[in-house]
Order: structure tokens, then sequence, then C-alpha cells
């Protein structure tokens, strides 16, 4: 009888311990999942819209103890926003009369990154496999590219003005901007999230939060940003990732 408690212990303890890492035990997690993204700052007419991208890597942990384990990872993160606005305004016409112009920006803001998170996992003994973590991350830019078109229609025109119609005021040609050069090279931020384990396969969900300003107004001509249809200004990155993981012990 003794050696079945004994023995049943041991299997509990070992069950215990399979949703983390032993103290003084190395593992590796590969993980890969999407992110949600968008900028946060910037002008309060010209707001950004979430987008989806991918995001994948792998983190290695260290037990500190039965309940703290500290990791570092390498994960690619598709990162940016949509932009998405309109704005009207009121313009004197030579045929007499005032029109009114509407003017929709749309377009992407696509940065990829090679993050660098550093993050305390702290385990609740009370539920199995549950952490809650946080640190510090760095991001490395590979890639930034913006895109928006800038497209004024005339919606509007006096209704006392004789005949005339909507297709007799003046076309504004549509703008279409692409810009490549204004990402800062490095980015910091702060991470905090939440995971459950089971039987090694990891469910991992972060946010966020970006400290720094994404943008470097040293990287665009003067005459280039004075032409930009939306505003770069003290922006920085937000997104939400949810990955899946397994763990291997070494």
């Amino acid at each position: 009888m003794r050696k079945i408690i004994i023995l049943a212990v041991m299997a509990c303890s070992a069950g215990s311990m399979s949703a983390q890492n032993a103290k003084g035990q190395f593992s590796v997690k590969p993980m890969a999942g999407i992110n949600i993204s968008t900028i946060n700052g910037g002008e309060t007419d010209d707001p950004y819209k979430s987008k989806v991208g991918f995001t994948g890597g792998a983190e290695l942990e260290y037990g500190v103890s039965d309940w703290l384990g500290l990791s570092l990872g390498v994960m690619y993160s598709q990162q940016g926003a949509k932009v998405e606005t309109s704005s009207t305004t009121k313009q004197a016409a030579e045929l007499g009369g005032d029109y009114t112009i509407q003017t929709t920006k749309k377009g992407k803001l696509k940065t990829d990154y090679l993050n660098l998170p550093l993050m305390a996992n702290f385990y609740i003994p009370a539920v199995k496999g549950l952490s809650v973590k946080t640190g510090i991350q760095l991001g490395i830019l590979i890639s930034g590219k913006l895109n928006v078109e800038t497209d004024p229609k005339v919606i509007e025109v006096p209704n006392n003005f004789y005949n005339h119609m909507i297709s007799d005021y003046p076309n504004i040609p549509k703008e279409c901007l692409t810009m490549t050069e204004f990402c800062k090279s490095v980015d910091f931020g702060i991470p905090l999230g939440l995971s459950y384990e089971f039987k090694n396969i990891v469910l991992d969900a972060r946010y966020y939060f970006g400290m720094t300003n994404c943008e470097d107004i040293n990287k665009i001509p003067k005459e280039l940003y004075s032409q930009i249809p939306i505003s770069l200004k003290d922006i920085k990155n937000r997104y939400f990732s949810i990955t899946l993981g397994y763990r291997f012990r070494l």
C-alpha cells in the first residue's frame, strides 16, 4: 500500500510539473498564430483601424522556481494598421454657388518586425497550466510600407443653380502615396499576457504596448512630409496576438 501511495504522489507531482518547467530545467517552444494590430496616436481626424497579420517563432524558457520561469523569444511579426477616414469641405465654383467635396482616404501601413520578448512567466498554483506573463520587448524593423489613396469626389451642388449636375463640376484626380522609408529601425514596448498549457500544447494570448514613436521624421524629405494625407506624428505600435505552441523540454 505504501508503494502505491508513493507512486501515486510521484505521478501527481510529475503531472503538476508537466505544465511548466521544473526548477533548473530549460525548454523550447515553437509557436505560430495571428496578430490583430493597429496604431495608437496621430491626429484625431486620421483614425487607424485594425489589420490581421501572421506571427511565428520560438521561445527558450528556464525554470527559476516551481512558480516562475524566464523566457527569451524570437518572433517574426506582421504589424501595422488600416487607414480609413472621410471628410467633407465646401468650395466655391466658377459656375456659381458652393459645392461639397467628400474626401476618402484608404490604405494600409504594413510593418514587419523581428521581435525579441524577454518575459517573466508566473505560474498560478491554483489553476494547473495557467500562467500570467509580462516583460519587455525589443522590435527590429525588417520592412515598412505605407500605401494611401486619397479620393475626392463632388457629392453635392447648389439646388437652385439652373440645370447643372454634379458631372458639370471639376473632377479632382485621385492621389496615391507609397512610402517605404519612414519607420524607426527599433521599437520598444511592454507585452502582457496569459497562457494555458495542456499536455505540452500551449495557447498564448498577449497584448503589446509600444512605448516609442514608430515614425522617424528624419527619414522623410520635408517636401514629401507635407503631402502625406494622414498623420504619422507620435504613432505607437499596438497589437493583440494569439499563438499555439508546443513545449519541448531539454
